[in-house]
């Protein structure tokens, strides 16, 4: 059985990069989660694949899940779980592009760089090479969706106290107050070539 290496680059500024090894039985759904893994993703967002060429150009799609394609009117895709990863590959230097999480689109880029043969007793995806630091998986997250610190809330509640000080309110104008202040009325790489069975 034909074994794929590929090199995984992650789009971004660490280019750190992860050689995957996986059979050609296996599906993009275990390629999703090798490269989550290898990269130390923990999240459950969203993802797909597309088929790409030596441009990195986006041909079609391998969604993780039915994003609705029935209801806009285009055929469905076959999903990760159903598809091999044989089933797309045409090319001695196949490339895929894998985007994960579609609010911060991570972006990968996925290279065939070798076909070799299983090892009898290995456990496939594996990874055989680790280049780079991944950056954090959170580290494209808004600051202001970010849940905030007990000691940031306080902060912003004194913020909101002292600005409203600033401007009389708590206070009505003319009302008169006792002594407590209340007021009257206070509630409040290299390539080889693919063999002729490489499927």
């Amino acid at each position: 059985m034909a074994l794929y290496r590929f090199r995984v680059l992650i789009d971004d500024k660490s280019e750190a990069f992860r050689d995957i090894e996986i059979r050609s039985n296996q599906t993009f759904l275990d390629f999703h989660k090798a490269i989550k893994k290898a990269f130390g993703f923990i999240g459950e967002e969203m993802a797909c694949f597309y088929v790409s060429d030596e441009e990195w150009s986006k041909g079609s799609e391998v969604p993780l899940a039915d994003m609705g394609f029935a209801e806009e009117g285009t055929t469905i895709p076959a999903l990760m779980h159903e598809t091999q990863i044989a089933d797309h590959m045409r090319s001695p230097k196949q490339r895929f592009v894998y985007a994960y999480d579609y609010l911060h689109m991570w972006m990968f880029l996925c290279e065939l760089i070798n076909v070799g043969e299983t090892v009898k007793g290995a456990r496939y995806p594996k990874v055989v090479m680790s280049v780079g630091t991944a950056p954090d998986e959170h580290s494209r997250m808004d600051p202001s969706l970010m849940p905030m610190e007990e000691e940031d809330m306080r902060e912003e509640a004194e913020e909101i106290y002292d600005a409203n000080e600033d401007m009389g309110h708590g206070e009505d104008e003319g009302e008169e107050h006792d002594e407590f202040g209340h007021g009257e009325d206070d509630g409040v790489s290299g390539h080889e070539e693919l063999p002729e069975d490489y499927h």
